[in-house]
């Protein structure tokens, strides 16, 4: 099965992700609070622990899972623990090894979400957690958009977080914080290709679309949000016909 590794962008993946460091801070205190109660938690694509590490300096007892080598060893020189290399559709835990999982950025890399899904459920006894944005990326859809101009298809991109929140209703969804988003930081990190969908596109389609971003976004802010979203993982079994 093929699998999106970050390794490629490991040294700089904390520095092109994320929301400013207050509002981080705020999502940081609304998980702890969500967490609260659990004993053991698992990070399901923990990548460089950028929510494993400060979850487990909250005195959570944190195991981190992800496929790519060079995010653990990131993770690790960050002080994280409990790192394990292995494919979420396949978990080396046995039935309710957890009481809880975070589940962020990674259903939407895994073209067999569902299975990865089936998987946390089955080492998970009592919730799931993941972080969603308000809005969509105006800079990324027009990236898109122009791609489709130029005549390059995109792969369909899958959204499984918003959609499961669709057909499961979470048990709670939480407004985290609205923001600003400088879009000169965002073209910047665009125009070195830190985003996996852009890794195969030709070098001169890229060139010329980021000319025309820049014309559009270069001087413009946006505003976006986080939200935190809960779920009893009950629920989540029934839809997955468990």
């Amino acid at each position: 099965m093929k699998r999106t590794s970050f390794d490629p962008i490991a040294e700089v993946f904390d520095k092109t992700r994320g929301p400013p460091k207050y509002v981080m801070g705020k999502m940081l205190d609304a998980l702890s609070k969500e967490l609260r109660g659990y004993r053991t938690i698992l990070d399901a694509g923990v990548g460089t622990g950028r929510f494993a590490k400060p979850v487990q300096d909250r005195k959570f007892e944190v195991v981190g899972v992800d496929i790519a080598r060079k995010m653990l060893g990131v993770a690790k020189n960050k002080g994280v623990k409990n790192l394990v290399r292995a494919d979420v559709c396949f978990l080396p835990f046995e039935k309710d090894f957890f009481e809880a999982a975070i589940c962020n950025a990674i259903l939407h890399l895994i073209p067999e979400w569902s299975a990865a899904l089936r998987e946390i459920c089955r080492v998970t006894s009592c919730v799931m957690v993941s972080t969603v944005h308000e809005r969509e990326n105006p800079i990324r859809q027009a990236y898109t958009h122009l791609l489709e101009q130029f005549g390059y298809k995109l792969p369909r991109r899958e959204s499984p977080v918003y959609d499961l929140r669709e057909s499961v209703p979470p048990s709670k969804s939480l407004h985290i914080s609205s923001y600003y988003v400088n879009a000169r930081e965002r073209l910047a990190n665009m125009s070195r290709r830190v985003f996996s969908f852009q890794w195969n596109i030709p070098d001169d389609m890229h060139n010329k679309i980021m000319i025309e971003l820049r014309k559009r976004f270069r001087e413009k802010e946006f505003r976006q949000g986080m939200r935190l979203l809960v779920w009893n993982v009950e629920d989540l079994k029934a839809y997955l016909g468990k």
